[in-house]
């Protein structure tokens, strides 16, 4: 209809490249790497940190900044900043940095297979709606040539010239074409639904959506190589499947050597700097009043010394005088040497190297798998080249014998039940044909896939 929105392969491919769910998941992971690849850069650089503390101590205690007991309530606060470095911990950090990296190059690379596994689906459902339709033309063709000829028998029996029986058959068959138009619709609009579901349709575009017609030269551009070794060999070498394979290969060793680091020592350098402040710090404000006084020793000598007549008065101590009198600083390193404890590194260099093995194991599995897959694809092209050269062969005969049988039907030669028989064999090899094509064509596709050729139709 004029309302319909015709979708390309090359515009569903983009769309789907866009908006798919799976491909947004793996981008994330994508996102993930960055920022892991951040966390272990920054696990080079220093830490720092600052501290605070109010407090007020009600009871008899020694105040830390007068050394003195104190049984008032005192309110005290501190003030602190540290920094830490770790100076060396067996290139703990250096692998770290390094398994960072590696997991950022497999996240893109399962964006990359991801990116495939959508492109494959989308091939396929997008094959499915252009098979549906041409199987929707041939029902309808098929339905108005059973119209036209019972137009035909109607108009003879009417005459005269031909018995009821006639028309019934024709009618059944009528009926029966009538019947394969509805599930032929029924079968393009699942299909259409099915690729409106993998480009993620709203409601509205998915009703308005249909596909582009293949183009004239579809079969002319569909060649099979002969055999499968340029498609594995490229595919081994090339796809994202084998290149994800290899780096969780390097991430496993990486980690092996991580376990292994843990036998190293550890040494960490630390930096303080703090003060505080107590309510009970007194500061002199004035200075005593003394006066001189004689007074005779026991031996009767005169002797003058200085008497307190008034004491000095004392005041708490401003937050800036004790900030900077309390002002102080430390330094510290430390060295750590695991000696044992408990099989836990021991045990984690086993588990790793288990994890080697595992990997080693997958990467041959993935190549086995990958491998075996494209000898698949061309052997199952290669299969539907033939059975559709077989059914076009089919087609082409029972074409003829369908010319054949309209004359003699015509003329009276045959029966209904024996032209609905030859007009049933003509729509299966049509129909047989039409399926193959498709099939050879998409296989044949997915080979080219395989060997680096973007998807087209």
């Amino acid at each position: 209809s004029t309302g319909n929105d015709v979708w390309t392969l090359q515009r569903c491919l983009e769309h789907a490249l866009e908006h798919n769910l799976q491909l947004q998941q793996a981008e994330l992971g994508v996102v993930r790497g960055v920022l892991a690849e951040t966390s272990a850069k920054g696990a080079f650089l220093p830490n720092l940190n600052a501290s605070s503390s109010y407090g007020v101590n009600i009871g008899q205690r020694i105040d830390p900044f007068t050394n003195q007991f104190a049984s008032d309530a005192v309110q005290s606060s501190n003030y602190g900043m540290s920094s830490g470095l770790t100076l060396f911990n067996g290139f703990q950090n250096h692998l770290n940095l390094r398994r960072a990296r590696l997991g950022l190059e497999l996240a893109q690379t399962n964006v990359e297979i991801a990116q495939n596994n959508v492109a494959l689906s989308l091939a396929s459902a997008y094959l499915n709606v252009l098979f549906q339709k041409e199987f929707l033309t041939i029902a309808q063709l098929n339905a108005e040539a059973t119209g036209r000829q019972v137009d035909r028998i109607q108009k003879l029996v009417n005459a005269g010239a031909a018995a009821e029986s006639d028309l019934y058959d024709v009618l059944a068959q009528q009926a029966a074409d009538q019947s394969s138009v509805v599930s032929a619709e029924n079968g393009v609009t699942i299909a259409k639904l099915a690729l409106a579901q993998l480009l993620q349709l709203s409601g509205d575009e998915a009703d308005n959506l249909d596909v582009a017609p293949p183009s004239d030269d579809l079969l002319e551009a569909t060649q099979l190589p002969l055999s499968a070794d340029a498609a594995v060999a490229f595919a081994l070498n090339a796809f994202p499947d084998m290149k994800a394979a290899e780096l969780q290969v390097t991430d496993a060793y990486l980690g092996l050597d991580l376990a292994k680091a843990q036998r190293m020592p550890r040494i960490t350098g630390s930096y303080s700097v703090g003060s505080g402040y107590s309510q009970n710090r007194q500061t002199l404000v004035s200075d005593p009043i003394t006066q001189d006084v004689t007074i005779e020793t026991v031996e009767g000598i005169l002797v003058t010394t200085p008497v307190v007549t008034q004491e000095g008065e004392f005041a708490t101590m401003s937050f800036q005088d004790q900030f900077t009198n309390n002002l102080n600083q430390s330094i510290f390193f430390s060295l750590s040497l695991p000696i044992f404890n408990g099989f836990g590194i021991e045990t984690n260099i086993d588990r790793a190297e288990v994890d080697v093995l595992s990997a080693q194991l997958a990467k041959e599995q993935t190549s086995q798998s990958l491998t075996q897959t494209v000898e698949q694809s061309w052997a199952d092209a290669r299969a539907a080249q033939r059975t559709f050269e077989a059914n076009d062969r089919a087609l082409a005969a029972a074409t003829l014998a369908m010319t054949n049988a309209e004359a003699r039907f015509e003329a009276g030669a045959i029966s209904a039940l024996e032209y609905a028989d030859v007009r049933t064999r003509l729509d299966n090899a049509r129909i047989n044909a039409l399926r193959t094509q498709y099939d050879f064509v998409f296989k044949t596709r997915i080979l080219d896939f395989y060997l680096g050729r973007p998807l087209s139709l």
